[in-house]
């Protein structure tokens, strides 16, 4: 099941959706964990488009050390330190969809990604 969470513009009056689906791989192999351990993601997709009329690509958070950002920095802020929270965690991901970020932004390695397009 998916949470589907609608980002609206008030200058557009349009929304643009991100869906967030919790996966469980409960036939994992021991290149991604032990065989007695379960593995849990989170994958974010959405059908928007950025401002350069790219579309997103699926983008996948195995915990909360996964940063938006190359898994290096969050991109709300110049923090290298995991996500305190699913809920903080989710919301950076829309930070960056939304704003997108420059290239190597924080030094994170990252190639630049348009802003979200309304």
């Amino acid at each position: 099941m998916a949470i589907n969470l609608d980002i609206y513009s008030n200058a557009n009056a349009v929304t643009r959706t991100v869906s967030v689906d919790f996966f469980a791989d409960l036939l994992s192999d021991r290149t991604t964990a032990p065989s007695d351990q379960n593995v849990y993601y989170f994958k974010f997709t959405t059908s928007a488009r950025d401002t350069a009329n790219l579309p997103y690509n699926i983008r996948i958070a195995k915990g909360l050390d996964a940063l938006a950002l190359n898994k290096a920095k969050q991109s709300s802020v110049d923090s290298a330190a995991n996500y305190t929270s699913i809920d903080t965690m989710i919301k950076d991901y829309i930070y960056d969809y939304v704003y997108g970020h420059t290239a190597d932004q924080y030094s994170s390695g990252v190639t630049a990604k348009a802003p979200m397009k309304f």
